[in-house]
């Protein structure tokens, strides 16, 4: 039993034992900072962290990076739920690309207070789990007015694309002794000229 201790002198020897445990306790490291940052945070409690942030989405398949990016977003969401900025914050934290686009923004308007949703799917299939994991994040972001008129997910690949080209030209010369086998000589041409001269003659002679 500690020295200072609130036990009864009749406490029974469970409870003196519990206060020694007990005891203890203010001498352990506790980092609650770490605790409480997603970055930080112990792997093994990240699902207790999620619960406390109130992450509307969470799969324990989810890579660890993908569940920190979640909780991490959590507050910026509940902060601006009902927004479209908050739609596309909750899924883009766990990699869905999305595009909302709201009854007014159709080429043909449609019913009003309806959106659409487009969402990206890179590198991933398609399957009902998809579709339910974002049908449930866009329904518990979205503003209570807005309902959600269709949803199109589009797959995308990424990759790289090599194009390589090649050019070669060159020109056959042949070289061969020079042989003689007829001669022609061109006929000369005859050229024509005329001239004309004039001139007088002065004498000069003393007075």
């Amino acid at each position: 039993m500690s020295d200072k201790t609130l036990l009864p002198p009749n406490a029974t020897r469970q409870e003196r034992a519990i206060d020694q445990t007990t005891a203890r306790i203010g001498s352990l490291s506790v980092p609650i900072k770490d605790l409480w940052n997603p970055a930080t945070c112990p792997t093994a409690l990240l699902p207790w962290l999620a619960w406390a942030l109130s992450v509307d989405a969470w799969d324990a398949n989810w890579s660890e990076a993908r569940q920190r990016r979640a909780i991490a977003a959590s507050v910026p969401v509940h902060k601006r739920k009902g927004t479209v900025g908050a739609v596309k914050r909750a899924l883009a934290a766990i990699d869905y690309n999305i595009q909302l686009v709201e009854w007014h923004q159709e080429s043909e308007p449609g019913t009003p207070y309806t959106f659409r949703a487009d969402v990206v799917l890179e590198d991933r299939g398609l399957s009902d789990t998809t579709q339910q994991e974002i049908l449930r994040l866009i329904e518990s972001t979205k503003n209570a007015r807005s309902h959600l008129s269709a949803l199109r997910m589009i797959g995308s690949s990424q990759g790289h694309a090599y194009v390589a080209g090649w050019e070669q030209s060159f020109d056959s010369v042949s070289v061969q002794p020079l042989l003689i086998t007829q001669a022609e000589v061109p006929p000369s041409p005859y050229y024509l000229g005329a001239t004309v001269s004039a001139y007088d003659t002065t004498t000069l002679e003393p007075l």
